[in-house]
């Protein structure tokens, strides 16, 4: 097997790990399991679990940014769209929304390669962010755009763990998503 798929088989295997059991049930040999292959395999294409972690972190956040910019994609983006997005609704959803609270209280807790890999997912869903502000809005300054994608941001974490925890059911989400975007303009 070539290294481009073994590593995929290993990392896809990290990934599933961290969906149905957070960051404690990834381990190099949890992940060795998952991926049905040797544990000295796993090790040679990571040294350690922060390493593992960071690989999926790192791909996960690509395939993330890369599914909101592509909902927005279109000639007229919108933020609203971006947040409906973003909101928990299938598994890919709800498994990203789980992964990346985990990660936020490991950023908070300690300084790790891991966490580092999570603040610069956050820095680049804040970029898109901020560009998709300038697009609706080009007259706006540039910080009101940093302002505004942060805002979002803040609501959007908060509301997709309101939903993930069942507080709040999808459908109010999506109102109150709508109500949100009203009152930024």
């Amino acid at each position: 097997m070539a290294t481009e798929e073994r590593t995929t088989q290993i990392l896809d295997a990290v990934e599933r790990l961290l969906a149905r059991g957070g960051l404690d049930a990834v381990t190099m040999r949890a992940a060795a399991a998952e991926a049905g292959v040797s544990l000295r395999l796993v090790q040679y294409y990571g040294n350690s679990k922060d390493e593992l972690l960071h690989s999926a972190l790192s791909r996960l956040s690509r395939r993330s940014v890369e599914r909101w910019q592509h909902a927005s994609a279109d000639p007229n983006p919108s933020i609203e769209e971006f947040l409906l997005e973003a909101l928990p609704t299938d598994d890919a959803s709800r498994s990203l929304h789980r992964v990346g609270v985990s990660l936020e209280l490991l950023s908070i807790t300690t300084e790790s390669l891991v966490a580092d890999a999570y603040r610069a997912h956050l820095t680049a869903i804040h970029d898109h962010l901020t560009d998709l502000c300038h697009t609706r809005s080009p007259g706006i300054s540039g910080r009101r755009a940093t302002d505004l994608a942060t805002e979002c941001m803040a609501f959007m974490h908060g509301l997709g763990s309101l939903v993930m925890a069942g507080h709040t059911t999808q459908q109010q989400a999506r109102i109150c998503i709508t109500d949100f975007v009203a009152r930024l303009k």
